[in-house]
């Protein structure tokens, strides 16, 4: 196993102790469904470093991570002490100097608060990714994105020289392109795709950390869990303040704002320019592998994790979209469903045949075309589907659709009852992208 990367090289100005909480975010950015549009500018070096300062030394970054309780923002929140630690272990037991990797390829078409991060602040995520290599002991790391990600790439590949131009001392960055389809950013797709294969999820069970790519010690990390990583080594964890970064789908356009982690959904809105007197049927928490909310249970539940999971719920891919009333659910999930069965893997029996399944009853439904069996049918391939795919992908579809069933249960026996309501042909809502 390589040595330990020397740390960025410090001053007595960086082991000042910080004063207040940094934010991801100063303002709530807004922009386009699709794409991130024109008009937004990355921190160049110095702006950054204004921002936020230098960094500040940390004995153990791993256990002020512990402290704080930091969890992976790319959807599956699992605690990140707990990856550092058994890529450190693993890294040990097999002599192989692991490999640190920011994911930056976000599938999730409703959400841009990670494309945002790397657009306007790359060095943020640049800081986070050097700080969680020097405490995993890698020599080497990536960032994975989109192919066509063209002002990612850009304002990455102009943060990396800068700080190559600064003489920073932190492992080299090498930056990946990654096919610009719905599941590349999956962690096993990213771990497959850089050795070698097609960028589609494993099939094996065997963790990353502990074998990855190429058979090293792998950690794969969202770019938000970095940057937050970031500010950590800043602040400390006596400075630390609970956020949530998410993005708030509406009125045809997405907003990114951060927010305290106590917020309730109904101020995450407002925030974004919800209108304060108008109240939507449901939201959709999570993105489209999340769940359907009725507004009356949605609108004062907390935005922190463990509210979240009283609730039987997570912030996932860190989506909020209020659905207005007088929208139909019943054709926003059909719809949805039918983009995520069009952007499986198509290796197991659940992707290939139950998500196509699922997304021709829901259409069905949407149209007044049901038959009468139809709600009962989707109620049983959603049981017989959950938990046996080759990955997590029809998991997400059907929890989206059993959620739809419950919150929109009236919508659902009228549609099966042949009188589908006036919107249910209406203009999509919720963003897919084209040709899906």
């Amino acid at each position: 196993m390589t040595s330990r990367p020397a740390a960025p090289r410090r001053t007595d100005a960086d082991r000042a102790p910080a004063t207040r909480p940094l934010p991801l975010l100063t303002d709530p950015v807004r922009v386009p469904l699709t794409g991130l549009g024109h008009g937004l500018a990355a921190q160049d070096l110095a702006t950054h470093l204004a921002t936020y300062g230098p960094h500040r030394a940390i004995d153990d970054l791993l256990t002020a991570v512990d402290e704080i309780g930091l969890t992976g923002q790319g959807g599956g929140h699992f605690p990140v002490a707990a990856k550092w630690r058994t890529v450190r272990e693993s890294a040990t037991r097999s002599g192989r100097a692991p490999l640190v990797v920011a994911n930056g390829a976000e599938g999730e078409p409703a959400s841009a608060k990670d494309q945002l991060l790397l657009a306007t602040r790359p060095h943020l995520v640049l800081d986070g990714l050097a700080e969680t290599a020097a405490a995993v002991g890698a020599d080497e790391t990536v960032l994975w994105l989109h192919g066509d990600a063209h002002l990612l790439h850009v304002a990455v590949h102009r943060a990396v020289a800068e700080r190559r131009a600064a003489g920073l001392r932190e492992p080299r960055v090498r930056v990946v392109s990654a096919p610009a389809h719905y599941l590349a950013g999956e962690s096993g797709a990213v771990v497959r795709g850089l050795s070698g294969g097609p960028a589609l999820p494993m099939t094996r069970r065997v963790p990353a950390a502990v074998e990855g790519v190429d058979g090293r010690p792998t950690l794969v990390h969202n770019v938000e869990t970095l940057a937050r990583t970031a500010l950590l080594a800043r602040t400390g964890a006596e400075a630390h303040r609970a956020t949530a970064l998410v993005t708030v789908v509406a009125d045809g356009s997405r907003t990114v704002l951060e927010v305290d982690a106590r917020a309730p959904v109904r101020v995450a809105l407002l925030l974004a320019g919800w209108p304060v007197d108008v109240e939507p049927a449901a939201v959709l928490l999570g993105g489209y592998g999340g769940s359907w909310l009725p507004w009356d249970r949605a609108a004062h539940l907390e935005l922190s994790p463990g509210a979240l999971r009283a609730a039987g719920t997570s912030m996932g891919a860190g989506v909020l979209a209020p659905l207005p009333a007088g929208a139909c659910g019943v054709a926003e999930t059909a719809r949805l469903t039918a983009y995520l069965a069009g952007s499986s893997a198509r290796q197991c029996g659940p992707c290939v045949f139950g998500l196509a399944a699922l997304a021709d009853v829901l259409e069905r439904l949407r149209t007044g075309d049901a038959r009468r069996s139809d709600v009962e049918r989707l109620r049983r391939w959603t049981g017989e589907i959950d938990g046996r795919g080759a990955c997590h992908h029809p998991d997400g579809a059907v929890r989206m659709v059993r959620s739809a069933l419950v919150t929109f249960a009236r919508d659902v026996d009228a549609h099966r009852r042949h009188r589908p309501c006036g919107a249910a042909h209406a203009e999509a809502l919720l963003p897919v992208p084209a040709g899906s």
